[in-house]
């Protein structure tokens, strides 16, 4: 049995947990809350899915179809979807959506494994120990004693994160992201809009989503829209009101809106969805050090989906499982 701490409580860090449970697993997470970028916003009586969506009912990694289904953490629903709003292409299509909003997925696997736990805990340091063993540290606190550690953060937290103990002169291409700027929105009123999902709004919209369907209890129609990573790019540290204004601007005159608005808030996300993943460039599933000790992995390895980052998790548990023997 080994001491493995595992740095990140994303998808990727708990699908580790989750396949190394005989292990003695300590687990960090700079938030206050397991889930990284699957996030739930509540703010008084609204709910928003702001960060992933959905999951896709034909994704491949059947492990996490097992445990969703073991955990009764999600249900499938099925939605008008405009695969292209722009050019008015639409669909019906079948998506998991979590049970209480997207984060209830990986707060539920979270509170379902048996490991040490350490949130609002920011990892800054990592060092090796005389007697080949890693410690960690935070701002105030020191965690011996580690057998492995896996690093389960973007990618470029991650490197400088673990830059004296990897050489990333090796790596002669990066995996990338892309910026997403995300604004959730209310109405007091139902707008009556005709579609629940979809792509392409407008040119600075890439997607837009009703949360009514996803939160039963709300009575305001709420909406979530992603702007398109290229508009985020452009307009990296724009004014939250001057986004906010705008975004509300395109979607009221998209859909004809009167309502009075009841609810707007933005949040930038600096590494929303992988770009050009790790495997693309190197087909490798993980970085590590020399000494096989320290690794890498994320959702920057497979790809941008929830359950590309927990394959990512599970395809380095069967190899730390192999190291361990």
């Amino acid at each position: 049995m080994k001491n493995i701490a595992i740095i990140g409580a994303g998808m990727t860090g708990l699908s580790l947990a989750y396949n190394l449970e005989e292990h003695n697993i300590t687990i960090f997470d700079k938030s206050w809350r397991p889930g990284g970028r699957v996030s739930t916003r509540k703010h008084d009586n609204y709910f928003f899915d702001h960060g992933a969506h959905y999951l896709s009912t034909n994704h491949s990694v059947n492990q996490l179809n097992d445990v969703i289904s073991k955990y009764n953490l999600g249900q499938v629903i099925e939605i008008d979807f405009a695969t292209d709003y722009l050019k008015n292409k639409k669909t019906r299509k079948k998506i998991i959506i979590g049970q209480n909003g997207m984060n209830s997925i990986p707060k539920s696997i979270f509170n379902n494994i048996k490991v040490k736990r350490y949130l609002n805990s920011k990892i800054i340091k990592i060092s090796k120990n005389s007697n080949d063993l890693y410690s960690l540290f935070s701002e105030k606190e020191e965690f011996k004693d580690f057998d492995y550690v896996l690093i389960c953060i973007p990618y470029l937290q991650s490197k400088e994160l673990s830059k004296d103990l990897i050489d990333f002169t090796q790596i002669v291409n990066e995996p990338s992201y892309d910026a997403i700027q995300t604004v959730m929105l209310s109405y007091k009123n139902n707008n009556n809009i005709n579609i629940e999902a979809g792509l392409n709004l407008h040119k600075d919209i890439s997607f837009f989503m009703n949360q009514n369907i996803k939160f039963n209890e709300l009575s305001h129609d709420c909406w979530v829209l992603n702007m398109s990573s290229e508009y985020t790019n452009n307009n990296i540290d724009i004014d939250k009101n001057t986004l906010e204004k705008y975004a509300q601007s395109i979607f009221e005159e998209t859909f004809d809106i009167k309502n009075e608005i009841s609810f707007i808030k933005s949040h930038r996300w600096l590494y929303a969805q992988t770009k050009v993943s790790y495997n693309t460039i190197s087909k490798k599933n993980w970085i590590n050090s020399k000494d096989n000790k320290i690794f890498l992995s994320g959702d920057w390895v497979l790809g941008k989906s929830l359950s590309d980052a927990w394959d990512a998790g599970e395809k380095l548990s069967h190899y730390i499982k192999i190291l361990s023997v």
